[in-house]
């Protein structure tokens, strides 16, 4: 019998066991059909454990997403991202103690200078590493409501560079930089790719390379003529870090262990001055370094008229995320439209109004 009154004792005791583990002790109670109820609540207990889950802190929480993502091509932004979160909600601070309102408080002060979309990116980014500390079973409290701290940005077709814009930007550029950056343009391929192409990724007789695209995935990408020919005539950078990297730059100005003079691999950081001066020489406003991409991507749909092409050159994984670029294809649908209002000219034979009167008459 699992409750029984142990002589001399004024209460009743429990004594059970649940899959090879023994649970006992005093119920409290003085009467048997009381007793008997609190050793149900025990074994209901026993069945179904809570399992209590470790708090995390924003600082912890952010290491452990590290883990999942520093190896990605976007790391780097996501390293920013992070950064900002920490200084912005406190590093020490749990993360189940963090309300929907803290949240709204923080992505609000950074919608200053920002765009919506890139404030977004920062709520996907929290988002992210919020749902990591709790699949990895640790205490974030209540998920945030994420859907309801996204900003709306409006639709609008991509932004698109003219070829005298083009022109200009090219010529305004630094010699050092030029040439990676008509790459993203003609490739179409993200920054981080470009950025990040090394010599042993490439297959210059079979005009191919293997790039990390976002998501981590690996992908093979053929090259043109005019991309082979901007890497064949990229130098050997000087040092061993710069070696491996296909795409370097001169450094400007001696900083740290970096020479004036010796080339460097080329990073975002190192390409933000020279593209924003060259943008304030071109005269190209609202135009900013991911714009080439889509540009390419306008022109891919307004030559082949093929959103599965662009989609394939620019390794989309959502042909949603291609049809940005269908407005390209407005001005077919204008045409079509224009062409069905042309009414073919009379024939000399077809009878007039006037004669099918006559004739009724």
């Amino acid at each position: 019998m699992s409750v029984y009154k142990p002589k001399g004792k004024p209460h009743y005791h429990y004594d059970f066991q649940f899959k090879g583990r023994r649970y006992y002790g005093s119920t409290g109670c003085s009467t048997l059909r009381a007793a008997e109820a609190y050793e149900r609540k025990e074994r209901h207990a026993a069945a179904n454990p809570v399992t209590v889950r470790p708090p995390i802190t924003v600082n912890e929480a952010a290491s452990l997403y590290q883990d999942h993502v520093e190896t990605l091509p976007s790391w780097p932004t996501i390293r920013y991202m992070l950064e900002e979160l920490i200084a912005g909600l406190g590093g020490s601070r749990l993360l189940s103690e963090i309300s929907d309102r803290d949240l709204q408080i923080f992505f609000a002060k950074r919608r200053d200078g920002r765009s919506n979309a890139s404030v977004n990116r920062e709520i996907e980014n929290a988002r992210s590493m919020w749902r990591r500390a709790q699949r990895s079973k640790f205490d974030v409290g209540e998920m945030p409501d994420w859907a309801l701290l996204f900003y709306k940005v409006p639709a609008k077709p991509p932004r698109e560079l003219q070829h005298l814009e083009e022109d200009k930007l090219m010529l305004a550029l630094r010699n050092d930089v030029v040439d990676a950056v008509d790459f993203m343009l003609k490739s179409g391929w993200r920054r981080a790719e470009v950025l990040g192409l090394r010599w042993e990724d490439l297959n210059l007789p079979a005009k191919s390379a293997v790039t990390k695209i976002k998501g981590g995935d690996y992908v093979s990408r053929p090259l043109t003529t005019a991309l082979v020919e901007i890497i064949a005539r990229q130098p050997q950078a000087d040092t061993e870090e710069g070696k491996p990297f296909v795409f370097t730059y001169v450094c400007q100005k001696s900083r740290g262990n970096r020479r004036k003079g010796k080339r460097y691999p080329l990073t975002a950081t190192a390409l933000r001055k020279p593209w924003a001066q060259a943008l304030a020489a071109a005269k190209v406003t609202a135009f900013r370094i991911h714009d080439l991409r889509h540009t390419r991507g306008t022109r891919i749909v307004r030559a082949t008229g093929s959103l599965a092409a662009a989609k394939e050159a620019l390794k989309h994984k959502r042909i949603e995320t291609t049809l940005r670029y269908a407005h390209v294809l407005d001005e077919d649908v204008r045409n079509a439209l224009e062409a069905s209002e042309v009414r073919a000219p009379k024939s000399r034979h077809s009878p007039d109004r006037k004669s099918v009167k006559k004739r009724k008459a």
